[in-house]
């Protein structure tokens, strides 16, 4: 990524932390703090890193993305993340939300062509020199609400059609065909990710997507390297894991909010998860914090 982009970003941040910008798709992440391999949970998005790397770890599979390849989570993945960073060379980013009625748009409109299979929701590709164009544009116009909300959108487009040309862009093609294995356990990803606190029936969300069973475990966890009930378990620590650090909420209803009956059980599960007792959540989360 040139010098360039970094310097208009620079323009954007100071401190460590998370911040939003102009365009509600487009938030920018600095870290002065190198961070060990670490649970988190990357939603549908494409990160794209101005400075320095990071290592995200989906069972056995290691990912790593710089300045010269970006990072595509297509569903709602829990990961164990690794940031490179120091004072001196901070760790920043790009996390852009995909927009799944455009994406599908474009994707309607791409002539079918030779991509490299991967049955995995998650993957990584090359910086082009077509990207770079579009992300100098794209931060050079956050300073402005006014050119943010008018060629945003368009500049937002013009990168998700680049990305979804990637060599390494198979499965969103697959994705987004509604009528695709993928789609379907894209579906059952968003089910579980709103409704993780409900008794969720692993035969009932098979059927939902006409799924047997067993074709359901294994599309499943080709597709996000979990069975569903390590999926599921995943994504109610992780929402623990908020209710506890951003909103102040106590162990034991935080442990009925998430769906769990044993208080005990929630502690057992969390720090095993996580490295520390759910009570200490809070001082993890600080690099994390939203900056307007």
């Amino acid at each position: 990524m040139n010098k360039k982009i970094l310097s208009q970003v620079n323009k954007l941040i100071q401190e460590d932390g998370l911040y939003d910008t102009f365009l509600d798709d487009v938030k920018i992440f600095k870290t002065s703090k190198y961070t060990p391999a670490n649970p988190f949970i990357y939603d549908n998005w494409i990160v794209l890193v101005l400075q320095n790397k990071k290592t995200v770890k989906l069972d056995n599979t290691i990912f790593e993305y710089n300045t010269n390849n970006y990072f595509v989570s297509s569903s709602t993945i829990p990961f164990e993340c690794e940031t490179s960073a120091s004072k001196d060379n901070p760790f920043i980013s790009l996390i852009i939300s995909m927009n799944a009625k455009t994406m599908h748009q474009i994707i309607s409109y791409i002539l079918d062509e030779e991509y490299k299979e991967n049955q995995m929701s998650v993957f990584t590709d090359n910086v082009t020199t077509e990207i770079e164009d579009i992300i100098f544009r794209l931060v050079s116009i956050l300073n402005s609400k006014e050119e943010s909300k008018i060629l945003g959108d368009s500049i937002l487009r013009e990168l998700f059609y680049r990305v979804a040309k990637g060599k390494n862009a198979y499965f969103l093609h697959k994705l987004f065909k509604k009528a695709s294995n993928e789609a379907k356990i894209s579906n059952v990803l968003q089910t579980i990710h709103t409704s993780y606190n409900n008794d969720l029936n692993i035969p009932s969300l098979a059927q939902k997507e006409n799924m047997s069973v067993a074709s359901f475990h294994t599309h499943f966890k080709n597709i996000t390297s979990h069975t569903p009930l390590q999926y599921i378990k995943k994504i109610r620590l992780n929402k623990a894991k908020d209710f506890i650090a951003k909103e102040n909420y106590q162990v034991n209803e935080t442990a009925y909010k998430v769906g769990y009956e044993s208080v005990p059980q929630f502690s057992r599960d969390f720090k095993k998860y996580f490295g520390y007792p759910p009570k200490e959540a809070k001082l993890s989360f600080d690099e994390y914090k939203i900056i307007k």
